[in-house]
């Protein structure tokens, strides 16, 4: 067979990703004042609450070591507080759609995602354990940074993602994935990938809200 009998060789190529880890970073502009009132609200709360059963770091149950978080018996999206709902109007809605979109493309319009969201304060010394979300019809977590405090060496007050698939760093994938927060950054990423935060040292507390979306308000039928 000559060069010229030869069959044409074709093929048709399809590229999947299968068990997406998909990280979104925002970084929001023009929140000074947002953040302020948002720490004032949470301090003010802290204050209140800080060493009664209203603080879930008292109840031993949760993976913050230290601090203050709000009672895990409230949705801090259900407050009727005007600078939580600009938050959720302005800040969390529209990343976490943008996330939707982006993880699970034209099914996201299925979804009528319902944050609950809660605020952590951690000072000196405190952290968070390795923990992940499995918040049941989970489909995305993310935290916000409202305040941290002035820079210090990392990995001080930096969170950690775990990589989710072990076996992979013997392929040369890291073991872990870290991001160095400030104020104003939003994170998104899957429910069950699991994180932990670094102590600090030194004055100054790291202040944040942290959500989970529902697909849908609880109490409806999930569709999804």
């Amino acid at each position: 067979m000559t060069q010229d009998q030869q069959t044409e060789i074709r093929f048709q190529d399809e590229t999947e990703i299968h068990f997406p880890t998909t990280v979104m970073q925002r970084q929001y502009e023009g929140v000074d004042t947002l953040n302020q009132s948002l720490f004032q609200l949470i301090v003010k709360m802290q204050d209140k609450y800080a060493d009664t059963d209203g603080n879930a770091v008292n109840s031993g149950k949760i993976s913050t070591q230290g601090g203050y978080q709000t009672s895990t018996n409230m949705n801090l999206f259900t407050l009727e507080n005007e600078v939580i709902k600009e938050l959720k109007a302005r800040i969390i809605m529209p990343a976490a759609m943008e996330y939707l979109r982006q993880v699970f493309g034209a099914e996201s319009s299925q979804l009528d995602p319902w944050p609950v969201g809660w605020a952590n304060i951690l000072g000196e010394g405190d952290w968070q354990g390795p923990h992940n979300h499995p918040t049941d019809k989970n489909v995305a977590s993310g935290v916000y940074y409202v305040h941290m405090p002035d820079e210090k060496p990392k990995p001080q007050g930096c969170i950690e993602f775990i990589n989710p698939i072990p076996e992979s760093v013997h392929h040369g994938f890291p073991a872990t994935r870290r991001l160095n927060p400030k104020e104003g950054l939003m994170v998104l990423f899957p429910p069950y990938y699991t994180h932990y935060v670094h102590p600090f040292r030194g004055p100054g507390q790291r202040a944040i809200i942290a959500f989970d979306l529902l697909a849908q308000k609880p109490g409806m039928q999930f569709v999804f």
